[in-house]
């Protein structure tokens, strides 16, 4: 589904280039990006209309991309952008956020060029949700539609068609109402191995470094779907289960600290292992037989020609999330801050959502730590000059809380104006559109940051366009909602959503102009009798705000104890 709610049904049959010749398809972890890449190429040969070119962009060489290309085609040529013209050609280029950091803004900049180079191209990009996409401006985003239940469940029956285990599995599911293994559901990765870790022990883990610890467990006893519940491979390396993964979470978070490196030559892995294994004492391997075993009997790596890498990126997040909390103790909330504050700080997303699962202390006494000090700080120096009496006490601080960390900007479209929108022209929704170019430039906004959304008015009367640009804080309120949620003021945000609309039309509020939210007194939306509203439009966008009584209680206690109890637990033993 794209931006504006155009979808495309892949099967057999679909053409994902029908309506655009560029496509960028941007999603999370395990969504089936690469699967999707590889469904349009088995399509296009199919169709035998064009030549697929499939191209994982992390195995691109430092060499300008058409010719890497026509090197495919067996052709030597000076100018290989006027080869490529001639020739009836769809590119697919698959995994942009795998390519190493070092050599990712080259990359980024050689597929411009090659783009540039060739005649209106049919090309498809995957990647995760990232800031450099921005660079890519003149495609059509899409992202892929989570699972509903019933797909999740049709999957799961697929990996056994006898049912002996599938059902048992989705009846267990259908009994839990926990939130965590919902969200397990919707993604492809994880319902594939959410089967294969319940194959193994008839377990349904709740918590996602559960779910990825009892795949490791399935996949070093049992080694894979296609073998005997019983049937265990010896191991190479002759490591047990703990040993192994020892290893294993410090080569996770060589590769995090590497730029999130995950394919290596295999004399190249071998080099790195070499140098953990020599570094760790109390296990003794080779790293030839270590990384025999990573492709064979624990199969966490792929083989794919003359190289290796992780079999899927959140794999080695998770690894990397281990050695963050259970090998890194003294350095822990080191390196936690240094991540919240790196400038890549969206790209440990699911990093910092792991380590809140695994070890929440360490995270709470760093990074929720700044993050409180900092609302109590933006708290007591914005919106001090909203001074009307007529304005809620309440409502000023909700507005406090719902714009930390967050920053909106909102248009109303009259009837006759949002009946004429192209949104499915991919202008309105990136830089082509001057009010998403002026929140972005005011707030120095990547395309990652910026979330968007439209509603509509009653009676279909118009529309609202919300743009939102999200920083780092709001990743960790996100985190807090379900871990702290003393933190989150108890606003009944639902009772107004069928009213506000309504004011919203009705108002002097002006149509077809954008408003930035700001506390400037003398703002229109900042007056007594819409302040209240432009609230209940704010919480609209699925936002959430911080309660400061809670915030200064909660960081009093983290002042007070940042052990979280386990001081006090020890006591004189320690």
């Amino acid at each position: 589904m794209d931006e504006k709610g155009s979808e495309i049904i892949i099967n057999a049959e679909a053409d994902i280039f029908e309506n655009d010749n560029k496509v960028l398809v941007n999603d999370t972890a395990g969504m089936g990006k690469s699967t999707l890449s590889k469904r349009v190429f088995l399509n296009t040969l199919q169709n035998q209309n064009y030549i697929p070119v499939f191209i994982e962009l992390r195995q691109l060489e430092k060499q300008p991309i058409a010719q890497q290309i026509a090197a495919k085609f067996g052709v030597n040529t000076d100018n290989p952008s006027k080869f490529l013209n001639q020739l009836p050609l769809v590119y697919l280029f698959d995994g942009l956020d795998e390519v190493s950091a070092e050599d990712k803004n080259y990359i980024i900049k050689e597929i411009r060029k090659f783009i540039d180079q060739l005649d209106d191209p049919k090309m498809l990009i995957t990647s995760r949700l990232e800031s450099y996409l921005s660079e890519f401006y003149d495609f059509t985003r899409y992202t892929i539609e989570p699972l509903v239940e019933e797909e999740a469940f049709s999957l799961i029956s697929k990996y056994d068609p006898k049912g002996a285990i599938s059902k048992k599995l989705i009846a267990g599911i259908q009994r839990s109402s926990d939130r965590g293994l919902k969200e397990f559901l919707s993604t492809p990765l994880y319902v594939s191995l959410l089967f294969c870790a319940y194959r193994h022990k008839t377990v349904i883990p709740q918590k996602k470094h559960l779910f990825y610890s009892q795949v490791y467990e399935a996949l070093f006893e049992s080694h894979d779907l296609s073998k005997e519940v019983n049937f265990v491979r010896p191991k190479h390396s002759n490591l047990d289960s703990s040993e192994f993964h020892v290893l294993l979470r410090r080569l996770g978070f060589w590769c995090l600290k590497n730029g999130g490196k995950i394919e290596f030559q295999k004399d190249e892995l071998e080099i790195v292992i070499q140098e953990i294994i020599s570094s760790t004492n109390g296990i003794n391997t080779s790293a030839v037989n270590f990384v025999k075993d990573l492709t064979t009997t624990v199969p966490l790596f792929l083989k794919e020609g003359s190289s290796l890498r992780w079999s899927h990126k959140s794999l080695m997040e998770y690894f990397s999330s281990m050695f963050i909390c259970n090998d890194a103790k003294d350095k822990q909330q080191s390196l936690l801050l240094h991540f919240y504050q790196s400038k890549e700080w969206s790209t440990y997303k699911n990093i910092f959502s792991l380590c809140a699962d695994i070890d929440f202390s360490p995270l709470r006494a760093s990074v929720v730590k700044q993050l409180l000090e900092d609302f109590i700080n933006y708290y007591e120096t914005n919106y001090q000059n909203i001074t009307n009496k007529r304005i809620k006490f309440t409502d000023i601080e909700e507005r406090i809380g719902l714009t930390f960390g967050k920053n909106y900007g909102f248009k109303i479209f009259e009837l006759n104006t949002s009946n004429s929108l192209k949104f499915t022209d991919e202008s309105f929704w990136g830089d082509g559109n001057p009010d998403v170019h002026a929140v972005k430039n005011i707030y120095k906004a990547s395309d990652n940051e910026v979330s968007q959304m439209i509603t509509n008015l009653p009676g279909r009367n118009g529309l609202i366009h919300g743009i939102t640009v999200l920083n780092r804080e709001s990743m960790i309120i996100n985190i807090l909602k379900y871990k702290c949620p003393q933190l989150v003021l108890n606003k009944d945000k639902d009772k107004d959503k069928t009213n506000f609309r309504e004011v919203l039309l009705n108002s002097a509020i002006k149509q077809n102009k954008l408003y930035i939210v700001s506390d400037i007194p003398t703002e229109l939306i900042n007056n007594s009798k819409y302040f209240h509203i432009i609230n209940r439009l704010l919480s609209g966008f699925d936002e959430v705000a911080l309660d400061y009584n809670g915030v200064k209680i909660e960081l009093n206690k983290i002042n007070e104890d940042s052990s979280n109890g386990i001081d006090q637990l020890i006591g004189e033993l320690g």
